[in-house]
């Protein structure tokens, strides 16, 4: 696609690959923490901490969403083990350099809707999962196949190509979020609702309101993220739990959190 677009004479800005394994400015694997005066290391104590709850938060919102009981996976999950496999991984990138990582939610997600077993009598009711491993390793194998010997390759695909297939993979996602189906009923007419697990067992009101809610709760995160005080935006994850807990003590919430957050 990216040569199809340069044959027309349209410039898309194509992914930067690195001609070798190498850090991008040239300095050297490991980062020099002996030139930070002591009372820098100390000082980097607190963005730490939030830096640690957004990954906890991160990788446990990941874990239980692919983990929910509608999938009903049959195997167990280590949830521990990942938390533990994810701090070494932590504590080598940042002494390194290295991006940090976490479970990926719409890659993840992603993955398991593409190995879902759906009833074919009931549109969108899922019967199970297949629960491999074929699948992950093969698609890591490529990914890394692909850098190793398809860099020139990969420097031709336009960034708006992945852009666009990650758009694509999130909005398709979307589908399964009951948030999203809860927001949709704010434009829909009484009486029209499709299906769901709170329909004709909580009020109307209850439920748009309820949405209202999270809704303000996810506008303020995207504020916060993408203006001056982002490196709050550990605090706020760490807030909503909080939030959840004094919502569901009101007495019009009460009696149908189980249905609405399920």
């Amino acid at each position: 696609l990216g040569v199809a677009f340069r044959d027309v004479g349209a410039v898309l800005p194509g992914l930067q690959m690195p001609l070798g394994l190498a850090t991008t400015s040239g300095r050297a694997w490991l980062a020099p923490l002996e030139a930070l005066p002591v009372w820098a290391r100390w000082a980097c104590l607190a963005p730490g901490v939030m830096a640690t709850v957004l990954l906890f938060m991160h990788q446990n919102i990941t874990g239980r969403l692919v983990n929910a009981d509608k999938h009903k996976l049959r195997k167990g999950y280590g949830n521990d083990l990942d938390l533990f496999i994810i701090s070494v991984l932590t504590a080598v990138a940042s002494l390194t350099g290295l991006p940090w990582l976490v479970g990926a939610t719409v890659r993840s997600m992603s993955h398991v809707r593409a190995n879902t077993i759906f009833d074919a009598d009931q549109p969108g009711k899922i019967k199970g999962v297949h629960e491999q491993r074929v699948t992950g390793f093969a698609v890591h194998a490529l990914i890394i196949g692909a850098v190793l010997f398809g860099r020139a390759q990969l420097a031709t695909l336009p960034r708006s190509v992945m852009t666009g297939l990650f758009l694509f993979s999130g909005v398709r996602l979307l589908e399964g979020v009951d948030l999203w189906a809860r927001a949709k009923l704010l434009f829909t007419e009484f009486g029209r609702e499709p299906p769901s697990a709170w329909k004709n067992k909580v009020p109307r009101a209850v439920v748009n309101y309820f949405t209202l809610v999270q809704l303000m709760c996810l506008a303020s995160m995207i504020a916060v993220r993408e203006g001056p005080l982002g490196i709050f935006f550990p605090v706020f994850i760490a807030l909503l739990g909080p939030v959840r807990s004094w919502v569901a003590k009101r007495p019009a919430f009460a009696p149908y959190m189980g249905l609405l957050d399920a």
